[in-house]
């Protein structure tokens, strides 16, 4: 008798714990969605239109305070704007950054949302990007008051350099990373991997006789990405060279800077010839226009993604410009 009493008290709690946990999930998500949806300041900076050469999009809040993306393609010559989708998106400001969000955004045949870096600033909207990370040198923190330019430091990509598409993107087959120093630069790719997560280093012993020490992996969602293809630390595959920062004045009067790249050299690895490393947006590495962004914790080159649009009402200018 006292042993059924014992199991029923046994499922009883048992039945508790598993609700109570079910409850806990659904709160987080429920918590997790309004946090990527609240309404505050955090979306003004993505709200409105936005265009480049090929598509307009334009992000709003429906009466129900929820995030809407919607992309309207200008075709070849331009002859109709096609106004073909919108997706219910999610998005969410990155911690301590004043320009880095994300988007979360539900492609219709994907399984999950697709997550989206970005990085806005000043009118100007990039979905390829480089972001600032720690690392040591000759195993010493960097004293960064010594720093004689702005792209000092270690550097890792983020975002999706094909932009915001109408579907969902192949996950990415590589990352770039660069370190700046001086004058010289290294440039290497983190290649997506099979391995394990873990907090192991690598390092690079550079022509300048300091040692660089870096993840060695990198964690993107699920994805886990490696720069090194066996158990060793050492780094040898990767691209030397030097830079130079030039500063100007655009039409408005306001600094603007560009940057060049001269390719110099590789490291002893099979796979770091020059071939390896050419960007597929930016080919010739001269003059790319350089934006300092978010307080200089994140640098991109060449041009934005998008624009901030002049147009204020994109039904009435899709009706317009289809009636010519």
């Amino acid at each position: 008798m006292n042993a059924k009493i014992n199991r029923k008290k046994h499922k009883k709690i048992i039945f508790a714990i598993i609700i109570f946990s079910l409850l806990n999930l659904f709160c987080q998500e429920e918590n997790f969605d309004l946090i990527k949806n609240e309404p505050n300041r955090q979306s003004d900076e993505i709200l409105g239109i936005w265009e480049n050469g090929g598509r307009f999009i334009e992000f709003t809040k429906d009466q129900n305070e929820k995030f809407n993306m919607r992309i309207v393609l200008k075709p070849y010559y331009r002859f109709v704007y096609d106004d073909v989708s919108k997706y219910t998106t999610g998005y969410g400001k990155v911690e301590n950054s004043d320009s880095q969000f994300y988007l979360k955004v539900n492609y219709t045949l994907a399984r999950k949302a697709i997550v989206l870096p970005v990085c806005v600033e000043r009118d100007l909207f990039f979905t390829s990007f480089y972001k600032k990370f720690s690392y040591t040198v000759n195993q010493k923190e960097p004293d960064y008051s010594l720093q004689k330019n702005p792209l000092e430091g270690f550097w890792i990509e983020e975002g999706n350099r094909n932009g915001i598409l109408l579907y969902a993107d192949e996950v990415p087959k590589s990352i770039d990373a660069y370190f700046f120093s001086g004058e010289s630069y290294i440039k290497f790719r983190y290649w997506l991997d099979d391995l394990a997560y873990n907090e192991k280093k690598a390092v690079i012993r550079a022509g300048d006789g300091n040692t660089y020490e870096f993840p060695k992996l990198l964690k993107r969602g699920e994805l886990v990405y490696s720069c090194i293809t066996s158990n060793g630390k050492a780094l040898r595959n990767f691209e030397t060279g030097t830079f130079f920062i030039k500063a100007g004045k655009n039409e408005q009067g306001k600094t603007n800077f560009s940057l060049t790249l001269n390719p110099q050299g590789s490291g002893p690895g099979t796979h770091s010839v020059a071939d390896t490393y050419p960007h597929p947006d930016f080919p010739v590495m001269e003059n790319l226009s350089l934006y300092l962004l978010d307080n200089n914790s994140v640098f991109a080159f060449g041009d934005p993604y998008l624009f901030r649009s002049k147009v204020s009402d994109l039904d009435a200018e899709i009706k317009k410009h289809n009636k010519k």
